[in-house]
């Protein structure tokens, strides 16, 4: 009895121990540190603005683009994100994103009109920026090393009455995207391996903006990314 109660009770140590690393390396997986986040957690954060154009000729479509810069990843420091002793902006953050559109189509339901788009993303890692959201320089934000790219379907809400006058103000937009990541490219950070995903990865994106009423550019945004479903290989 004694040596089958020795046996049971080591199986049950074994059996306590695979589990246990089972929930580390689920845990580790999840970890930003990894750069393969959890579903529904945030992965990173943005800050751009939008210029869209007509058709360039007959029969093509509308076109926009939409630029900026990250001002926060998960699982890395701002002193990872940013150029060090200066001001957290466009001219410092080390990863930028740009992204090429066409408009699918754009329905009319009351005061709001609805767009839909289709483009790919490309965030870029510059490790000597010179972003420019001011004048603005839209090629300043695909330069470096293109990191993460993606195809992208999104859907942009705008308050169609857009008086600067308004109170409250009604010249607000609202976007929600859906990315599929078509390739990744590790990037090492000192000691640390970053790779913003995998390829087959989605997540999703949420900006908030407003219409740029200097008429430099068509709106000012800003928002996150959720990671929403992960690919294993």
């Amino acid at each position: 009895m004694r040596s089958k109660g020795i046996v049971c009770l080591t199986q049950l140590l074994i059996a306590v121990c695979l589990l246990a690393g089972t929930a580390n390396r689920a845990r580790a997986q999840a970890l930003p540190s990894g750069n393969f986040w959890g579903q529904g957690e945030v992965m990173f954060e943005v800050v751009g603005q939008v210029k869209n154009s007509p058709p360039a000729g007959p029969g093509l479509p509308p076109t926009s683009v939409q630029y900026g810069y990250l001002s926060h990843v998960k699982g890395l420091s701002d002193d990872q994100i940013f150029l060090p002793g200066v001001a957290q902006n466009e001219a410092s953050a080390l990863f930028t994103f740009y992204n090429d559109s066409i408009t699918e189509k754009v329905t009319v339901h009351g005061s709001l009109r609805i767009v839909i788009r289709e483009g790919t993303t490309t965030i870029y890692y510059n490790s000597t920026p010179s972003g420019d959201l001011t004048t603005p320089l839209p090629d300043s934000f695909r330069q470096g090393t293109p990191i993460l790219t993606t195809t992208w379907r999104h859907q942009v809400i705008i308050d169609n009455v857009v008086n600067p006058n308004a109170t409250p103000r009604t010249n607000l937009f609202f976007v929600t995207f859906v990315h599929t990541i078509t390739s990744v490219t590790t990037l090492n950070l000192g000691s640390e391996a970053v790779s913003l995903g995998k390829v087959g990865d989605e997540f999703r994106q949420h900006f908030v903006g407003g219409v740029d009423f200097t008429g430099k550019v068509d709106g000012k945004f800003a928002g996150y990314a959720i990671a929403i479903s992960a690919h294993h290989n």
